[in-house]
């Protein structure tokens, strides 16, 4: 591997350095450019020795579990706003014999009686 391989990997670290920044700052609107970067760097370093991309492939691992981490907490946000909007249209109850219902949710419909 050549000078270029080497600047081909330190670019490749760079990518993946300001990745990770990026997901850390929840600023994800870059993400998929950096992608397309990537996958370019990882192109060019086709047939590259395993050992010398140890450092790249860790970073990447990195990233991984950092954006995987960032989806469980989105996903966690979106599942406590939903159950915070529920709350507001229905009511959990218990029936006589113990059975759980819900009460409302049918809607912002007024009754019109003749």
């Amino acid at each position: 591997m050549g000078n270029n391989g080497q600047t081909l990997i330190e670019d490749l670290e760079g990518v993946l350095q300001v990745e990770r920044h990026m997901i850390r700052a929840g600023t994800f609107e870059g993400l998929e450019q950096l992608a397309i970067r990537k996958e370019r760097l990882l192109a060019a370093l086709e047939g590259t020795p395993a050992e010398l991309l140890v450092r790249v492939k860790d970073l990447a691992e990195a990233n991984q579990k950092l954006l995987g981490a960032a989806i469980k907490g989105v996903r966690a946000a979106q599942r406590r706003l939903d159950m915070i909007q529920r709350a507001g249209r229905t009511l959990n109850s218990y029936d006589k014999l113990g059975r759980a219902r819900t009460i409302g949710d049918g809607g912002n419909s007024v009754e019109r009686r003749a």
